[in-house]
């Protein structure tokens, strides 16, 4: 009777021991604020809530447990990985559709120049600087439009039906120059080609086309006239194009006639 009694205590108190090492194994451990408890029977991770509880071996989650569960063996799911996924269905710059835009002339070489001036009516404008002179259209508003001189840029402003060119004169080899003025430094073929557009289309010149500073180096054809604006415009040609930036005083009565 007594080495029945001694062997149930030993009994017990094994049974006693191995619970407490089973209740070891399966003490929550804390990783990042939140519970990290692992099934013995599964190599699949649960991330189980501070407030939540492990009792005999299982986790209480609710729902938040089957939308946090990480494992730890590669799925069986047919799925794509999320990169991929990413990289099936996100656009590249190259899938959106850029809209088309026409453009009329290219950019003059080096450093084109920009010169914007006021004009009293962009319809007249248009009808000047597009048909007359032939430059190309570019970009515009309601207000402004763009056009390429031989590829520099010139913005007619709309300033209001009542501008006029306020004109000054300054001579210069015996003629009246309005100033200010603007235009181009053309060949010399080019320019006598302008010069008979603008008289086929009956443009008054207030300075006819002619030479001037004749001998000197800074010889070169020249034409003022006005847009319908009364803005001036001057085209000019020299004979030696590299004589253009060419540095000397012009003495009247010796470089200029």
């Amino acid at each position: 009777m007594r080495m029945n009694l001694t062997m149930r205590l030993a009994i017990a108190s094994f049974v006693l021991s191995t619970r407490a090492v089973v209740a070891r194994q399966h003490r929550p451990q804390r990783a990042f604020g939140l519970l990290m408890a692992r099934s013995p029977t599964s190599t699949t991770t649960s991330l189980v809530l501070p407030h939540q509880s492990i009792r005999g071996g299982s986790t209480i989650t609710k729902d938040v447990r089957r939308a946090a569960t990480f494992s730890s063996t590669p799925s069986n799911s047919t799925s794509e990985p999320l990169e991929q996924q990413q990289t099936t269905t996100s656009t590249t710059d190259d899938d959106v559709a850029e809209p088309k835009y026409e453009t009329l002339d290219k950019p003059a070489p080096g450093s084109p120049f920009h010169y914007a001036f006021p004009v009293h009516d962009l319809d007249v404008a248009k009808e000047f600087y597009g048909n007359t002179l032939g430059c190309l259209e570019g970009r515009s508003s309601e207000k402004w439009q763009d056009y390429s001189l031989n590829g520099h840029q010139i913005v007619c402003h709309w300033v209001g039906n009542d501008y006029r060119c306020q004109d000054y004169y300054n001579p210069v080899d015996g003629d009246d120059v309005p100033v200010p003025h603007a235009g181009l430094a053309l060949t010399v073929k080019q320019f006598h080609a302008l010069a008979q557009r603008l008289k086929d289309a009956g443009i008054t010149f207030i300075i006819e086309p002619h030479l001037r500073f004749e001998g000197s180096p800074g010889e070169q054809w020249t034409m003022f006239f006005k847009d319908p604006s009364g803005n001036n415009l001057e085209f000019k040609a020299m004979t030696k194009i590299n004589n253009l930036f060419t540095k000397y005083n012009v003495v009247k009565g010796v470089n200029e006639k």
